[in-house]
């Protein structure tokens, strides 16, 4: 199956299973979808909103702004991540006007910076001081919004904002929204627990987290939010159903922009009545001495030097019984494979994972996936679509992830016969090239050695 032939799958199954869901309230000034669902790609509306520049801190900021004149006094500061804007963002800001004027920085651009996740990780946050200063001079409000690894030099820059501004200006800050908020130094190897970035313990912000409930980062929202708690954070998190993140990468462009402008808005008003009730304050900051660490990305296939035991997975497969993996596949080598319905690079790599195991040898080697809290209705409709040659378990709370450390899709792991995870990958492969097949023939040839 061809890339584009699953981006039309998955985008109609996704889409059926968002109007089955519980019903959500939208901006009511967002437009009704339209009868064809915008993509991921879509930049038109975008590209026609009006741009000006800002001068702040003796800098020029190209930004886009659409101003609000139903509450003048709010103003939306959005700080852009690496990924292109596109009409998912049009359409949420234009469905945030109704309670406040928005600039959205679209970063790479304005700074001219490579549209890099490492690049993204590497700012001190200068940008975002200057922008909030000279924010604090003309709005009574500001709400600041960022999302992925852009939160990371949006952190750095409010400290650096909060170690100048006075008590009146720091106040004037009633909320900051973290979209799925990568805080983490590295993308670590599959099966590795993440590293902070040490600005996440040094924050003391009013934050929401707004976190899709299927995403990658869903099973380590927890500790994020508990490293932001550390430096004195007020630390709302709110799960969104259905949505991945990224909001517009695999919905339809228009319902998932009008989920996230209603939820930017209640759940910052949320936040101010909680300040409110107990008298939260922004405090004044002392600078941070600490070096920023360096990033780097893990990626291709990572040995495990000692090779560890693999937790073993008890779950229900799609025909509807329960799999205890290490009794059902005892004394065989197995490739366990960890991805969702939504994930691009997961339903790529089954094609090939199909081919590979017609080549290996079955009474040694087994593929079993794992997948993360897709419904069963929807794995259904899916392998009516695409054909899967091995079991399917289903991780309906992704429990089991949390517990193997997934931190990204798809994420993989080679398992000998004896129950040791020997090599780990957390990105998608071509199983049946000549390198892959070499790796799990390795696996695959270590002799089980019964206790």
């Amino acid at each position: 199956m061809t890339l584009s032939r699953f981006k039309h799958v998955s985008l109609t199954l996704l889409f059926t299973a968002f109007l089955s869901a519980p019903s959500i309230s939208f901006a009511k000034d967002v437009a009704t979808p339209t009868a064809k669902p915008l993509t991921y790609e879509d930049r038109a509306l975008w590209l026609s909103l009006p741009q000006t520049e800002i001068e702040a801190g003796d800098e020029t900021y190209l930004i886009t702004e659409l101003k609000s004149t139903q509450n003048p006094t709010r103003l939306y500061l959005w700080i852009g991540e690496p990924a292109n804007t596109n009409d998912g963002d049009a359409l949420t800001i234009k469905g945030l006007t109704n309670s406040g004027t928005v600039w959205y920085l679209d970063t790479p651009e304005a700074l001219f910076m490579d549209r890099t996740r490492i690049a993204m990780r590497r700012l001190d946050g200068q940008f975002l001081k200057n922008l909030m200063l000279h924010a604090t001079q003309q709005f009574k409000e500001i709400v600041v919004i960022t999302a992925d690894v852009a939160s990371v030099p949006t952190l750095r820059g409010l400290h650096l904002w909060q170690q100048t501004a006075d008590k009146t200006q720091r106040n004037q800050l009633k909320n900051v929204i973290l979209l799925y908020p990568s805080l983490f130094v590295n993308a670590p190897a599959a099966g590795e627990k993440p590293e902070f970035f040490p600005i996440s313990y040094q924050t003391a912000l009013p934050i929401t987290i707004l976190q899709p409930a299927v995403g990658t980062q869903a099973n380590t929202i927890g500790l994020s939010a508990k490293a932001l708690k550390m430096g004195g954070s007020l630390v709302q998190t709110i799960q969104v159903p259905i949505a991945t993140d990224g909001y517009y990468k695999y919905q339809d462009i228009e319902i998932m922009a009008k989920d996230a402008a209603q939820r930017i808005q209640s759940s910052t008003q949320q936040q101010i009545e909680h300040v409110q009730q107990i008298g939260y304050q922004v405090a004044k900051l002392s600078p941070i001495e600490t070096p920023i660490p360096k990033s780097k990305i893990v990626s291709g296939m990572v040995a495990l030097n000692p090779p560890m035991p693999m937790p073993n997975i008890q779950l229900e497969s799609l025909d509807g019984e329960v799999i205890d993996v290490l009794k059902a596949y005892k004394g065989k080598a197995l490739l366990i494979n960890f991805w969702a319905t939504w994930c691009p690079h997961c339903v790529e790599e089954i094609p090939s994972m199909n081919r590979a195991l017609e080549q290996l040898d079955d009474d040694k080697f087994a593929m079993v996936s794992i997948s993360y809290k897709d419904t069963r209705a929807l794995l259904e409709a899916f392998v009516k679509e695409v054909k899967v040659d091995f079991p399917i378990l289903l991780d309906r709370d992704g429990k089991v992830s949390e517990q193997w450390n997934i931190f990204a899709f798809p994420s993989s792991f080679l398992v000998d016969a004896n129950g040791l995870i020997r090599y780990s990958l957390n990105a998608g492969s071509i199983w049946d090239s000549p390198e892959m097949l070499d790796y799990q023939r390795e696996v695959m040839a270590i002799p089980y050695a019964p206790k």
